[in-house]
Parts: C-alpha cells; structure tokens; sequence
C-alpha cells in the first residue's frame, strides 16, 4: 500500500481528531482575511493535494489538530520523488510513533496491533449503556 499523499494525510488527522473541515475553517485566520466558505474550499483543495499548504497554513492547521510535521514532509519529499522511506502510520488515522492517538484510552497512548493498524483504530470505541 502506498503512503499516503501529504493531503490525504493531513485530512487523515483532521478526521481523526473528529473536525470537519468546517470546524477547522471556523477556527483558523487567513490572511488576507478569507470568508469562511472560501477558507473551507481552500482546505478542501489542501487535502486533495490540488492546491500546496503553505508553510505558514501547516503551522495554522497544526495549532487547530494535531499532526507530525515531520510525517507531513516526508510524505512531500515521497510525493515530488525523492527515494524516501515512508513513514510509518496507521492506514485508519494516519497516527505515527512520535504522533500517537490518546483518544479512547485509558491506559495512554495507542500502539501497534499489526503493521499499519493502530490499537485505537482497532478496537471499536465502545457506546455508553445511557446513550
């Protein structure tokens, strides 16, 4: 399976942290100052790797869910064709070991059940008896 593109991941990390785009749209700034249609087609367009993040966008996206930029570059040097050893990441959330997930656990961050699956995303979040 291929890594995938550094769009991709990005919106791999914003469904993981449970934002829509227009939950990111409503709390990031642009500038110059951008309605808030325009800011969710522009993250539309982001995460379809149909327009580029600008460095200054990826540090805004960053303060409103969590990423590892790291990741995030790397899967951009892969992507313009650098020989690159992909990342390693949950094919669900795109979590990494230096970016895990602390949704849904008690016990601490999640960690690897198979290649490319992480425990969070394995083990399917339970309901509530009162729900």
């Amino acid at each position: 399976m291929p890594p995938p593109t550094p769009g991709a991941y990005l919106k791999m990390r914003r469904c993981a942290a449970r934002l829509s785009v227009a939950d990111v749209a409503a709390r990031i700034a642009t500038v110059p100052r951008l309605a808030e249609h325009a800011r969710v087609e522009l993250i539309e367009l982001i995460e379809a790797d149909a327009a580029p993040a600008s460095f200054a966008t990826v540090v805004v996206f960053n303060n409103v869910y969590p990423f590892d930029i790291e990741v995030l570059a790397a899967l951009q040097r892969i992507k313009l064709g650098a020989d690159f050893a992909p990342p390693h990441l949950c094919r669900i959330c795109a979590c990494s070991d230096h970016d895990p997930c602390f949704r849904g656990t008690v016990f601490g961050p999640c960690f690897w059940v198979e290649d490319g699956l992480c425990s969070a995303c394995a083990t399917p979040p339970t309901r509530s008896a009162t729900a």
